[in-house]
């Protein structure tokens, strides 16, 4: 008898246990990190920006919520609820948006815009036109 009181006292620190033990790896916390930055980043642009700059930003929109979405569902799939999953990004929109919009300080940030453009999908990386290959 006293056995089954142990085990059944044992039961809800197993549980609780369980639950705080939901990791992703650094890939995937780098990735949603950097797809939240990237998406909050270019969502913003000024009145007076060109059709060429406003396409240019949507190719970071885009390859930022496709590290969004491939990160969200490495979450899930590692067992965090989708409400810790929501959490966990409204706290990134909070951490990041200062930082991004010039409000907060830069040095803060976990990852560098270079970082973050490395892990854009092929097709969703802007062409670098910084040479003239010729």
């Amino acid at each position: 008898m006293n056995r089954l009181i142990l085990a059944l006292a044992l039961v809800p620190a197993l549980v609780t246990t369980g639950a705080m033990a939901q990791t992703v790896s650094d890939d995937v916390t780098k990735a949603l990190w950097c797809g939240t930055a990237l998406t909050i980043a270019f969502s913003n642009a000024p009145p007076d920006a060109t059709p060429e700059q406003l396409a240019e930003a949507k190719i970071y929109i885009d390859g930022g919520n496709v590290l969004i979405d491939q990160s969200g569902q490495a979450h899930l799939d590692a067992g965090f609820t989708a409400e810790q999953l929501t959490t966990i990004k409204a706290d990134l929109v909070t951490e990041i948006t200062p930082i991004v919009t010039g409000e907060g300080d830069p040095s803060t940030a976990k990852f560098t815009f270079e970082d973050c453009v490395a892990l854009l999908p092929a097709p969703a990386a802007p062409a670098d036109t910084s040479s003239s290959a010729q």
